[in-house]
């Protein structure tokens, strides 16, 4: 589970994290340095994705249900890509490549974003 500062937005539908730049809209991130992000991707360590957050519109999501988004299949589940994406299949976790559920879709917009623990192969 993520920790969020106390500045942190909670409403009622996500926890929002301030004063942290970088990474991409629309894009899963990771912290990378000190209030900095960068898109994260499927080939991050696993020690990088614990950490991760979704920019949607320069603001960034720790937990909660997430609206912007295009192109969701209603009750599919997501997992993170590459560069930051999403994709609806899990990837096959090998030894550079972890499996990292991101959550999933209630509509065709939002996402219900509960990221899990990466899986590594062997």
């Amino acid at each position: 589970m993520a920790f969020v500062k106390s500045t942190s937005t909670l409403s009622a539908d996500a926890i929002t994290v301030p004063s942290i730049s970088g990474g991409d809209n629309g894009k899963v991130v990771r912290i990378s340095g000190s209030n900095t992000v960068v898109n994260a991707a499927n080939t991050d360590t696993s020690s990088q994705l614990f950490n991760v957050l979704f920019k949607i519109g320069d603001e960034y999501y720790a937990a909660g249900t997430i609206s912007g988004l295009t192109g969701l299949t209603p009750g599919q589940a997501y997992y993170l890509s590459t560069s930051g994406n999403i994709q609806s299949s899990p990837p096959t976790p090998t030894a550079s490549t972890r499996a990292l559920f991101i959550g999933f879709a209630i509509n065709t917009t939002d996402i219900v974003f509960r990221p899990g623990i990466p899986i590594s192969g062997s």
